[in-house]
């Protein structure tokens, strides 16, 4: 099984900004939802554990797992550029998706920032097929990651979350075993 967790809150997502590539930490609240999931997940055996390198996810991880953490650039979350610390509005939003596409003002561009998590999405295929493995990383990791697994939605809407903070979503390894097949 392969548990993909968003980290938990920081002071940023509470207030609505930007956050990216900027190292920011876990707020008390997020503390405690990563307190509420090292509960649920007490009596799993991780065989691997993964996350991002940055300081929220790494946090989030380390009260989870208490066992060896690998951390995967591949995992960080997409630079915001002119956006980091800005509020998030509609507009904002709307400046950063047409920022992205093309990877001006700063921004990661889309391209780029799939091609590294579909990077790490195939060398969990190739390489921790069957295994319990837990992965710590940011909002837009865990709806790409999502979205390679299980596949794209038909209404498919990037600016809506499939992770909520501090939680995390269950996919079957089969999901693993099935793309093994594809790519063979």
């Amino acid at each position: 099984m392969i548990y993909l967790l968003r980290h938990g809150q920081t002071d940023r997502n509470l207030q609505k900004r930007f956050s990216g590539s900027v190292d920011v930490p876990i707020n008390e609240t997020g503390m405690v939802q990563a307190k509420a999931q090292a509960n649920k997940l007490k009596n799993i055996k991780f065989d691997v554990a993964f996350s991002s390198p940055q300081k929220r996810a790494r946090q989030t991880l380390e009260i989870i797992h208490k066992g060896k953490i690998i951390l995967d650039d591949r995992l960080r979350e997409i630079v915001c550029g002119e956006f980091e610390n800005t509020p998030q509005t509609t507009q904002s939003f709307n400046d950063f998706y047409a920022a992205m596409k093309n990877g001006t003002r700063g921004v990661e561009q889309w391209d780029i920032f799939t091609n590294r998590v579909n990077d790490f999405c195939d060398m969990l295929v190739e390489k921790h097929n069957g295994k319990s493995i837990i992965i710590c990383t940011h909002a837009a990791n865990v709806q790409y990651m999502n979205y390679y697994f299980l596949g794209k939605p038909k209404d498919y809407d990037f600016t809506k979350s499939v992770g909520k903070q501090g939680e995390y979503l269950l996919l079957d390894n089969s999901a693993i075993s099935s793309l093994q097949e594809k790519l063979r």
